[in-house]
């Protein structure tokens, strides 16, 4: 079945531009934290059509009180946005941003976009130090869940997920099958560009009473944070892990790039999914779920 289309997309109006033109504080400014998301070519990503399903789900967290960057997040449920935890802290002030100044842009490209919503309330990670977010031991908590005013998820589609347990099963999937990365990368801000052939590499154990890290080769650059890494399957993206950051150094002296798998929070995505989206694809579970493509 062909994948459908959204139709036109919707200019952004004069407000519109003011409050989505501040973005994220999503990239820190000094420090360790420059090495961890520094900038690289991103020139084996292909752009891709934002207002074409699965696309349509994924956008932009822009946060109007910062002009200093963005970050990528994509819709598993109508209200439901996944993203990475240091996306919602504004160290200017050292305080987590209010939800009412949290914006998600859906299917956003070249100044227009597919749905747009102001954030309700949102959920990181406890664990999660906003100050010192580039520290390896803060990394295996950065995670958001972010719960938005409007049901856009109808118009735009939603993705599917899934908690990858690290056994042999998954070994042999990411040894196997090549996983997908989309998001809004620093050098093509204004455009959704896809890695296709994105490989996991292995689980991360940053210290033994934390959680799993996921390790990957995702072509990725600052702007990508929360970017979903995705299987494919047949019934479209399976969201599997948010990338969080570059270059984490391993005790060998190699470098790779870290996620946070979503099996990490999948309890609380399946009880958010239940109080905002209780009537989507399924009935909400720890282990995932489909997706769904948009209300035709």
């Amino acid at each position: 079945m062909a994948e459908p289309r959204l139709g036109a997309r919707r200019a952004l109006p004069f407000w519109g531009l003011i409050a989505l033109a501040a973005a994220l504080l999503g990239e820190p400014a000094s420090g360790v934290g420059d090495s961890l998301t520094a900038a690289r070519p991103t020139g084996n990503r292909t752009v891709v059509e934002a207002r074409d399903y699965p696309w349509s789900a994924i956008g932009k967290v822009n946060v109007a009180v910062s002009q200093r960057g963005h970050c990528t997040g994509a819709l598993i449920g109508e209200r439901l946005v996944v993203t990475a935890a240091h996306c919602l802290f504004f160290r200017a002030t050292g305080r987590w941003v209010p939800p009412q100044y949290v914006h998600f842009v859906a299917g956003w490209q070249r100044d227009e976009y597919v749905a747009h919503s102001r954030a309700a309330r949102y959920k990181v990670a406890p664990g999660f130090d906003g100050v010192r977010w580039s520290d390896p031991l803060n990394l295996p908590h950065d995670w958001a869940l972010i719960v938005l005013e409007k049901p856009i998820g109808r118009e735009t589609g939603y993705l599917g997920w899934r908690a990858l347990a690290p056994d042999a099963e998954t070994a042999r999937m990411m040894e196997e099958e090549a996983f997908s990365l989309a998001g809004y990368p620093r050098d093509r801000a204004h455009a959704i560009s896809l890695d296709a052939e994105c490989r996991l590499v292995q689980f991360l154990r940053i210290k033994q009473d934390l959680p799993l890290l996921l390790g990957h080769r995702c072509a990725i650059i600052g702007g990508d944070s929360g970017a979903p890494i995705a299987r494919r399957t047949q019934d479209g993206l399976e969201v599997v892990a948010l990338n969080s950051a570059a270059d984490l150094q391993l005790p060998t002296g190699e470098r790779i790039n870290s996620a946070v798998p979503l099996a990490t929070f999948a309890d609380e995505i399946a009880a958010l999914l239940a109080d905002t989206d209780p009537a989507g694809t399924g009935t909400p579970s720890a282990q995932g779920r489909a997706g769904r493509m948009p209300a035709r």
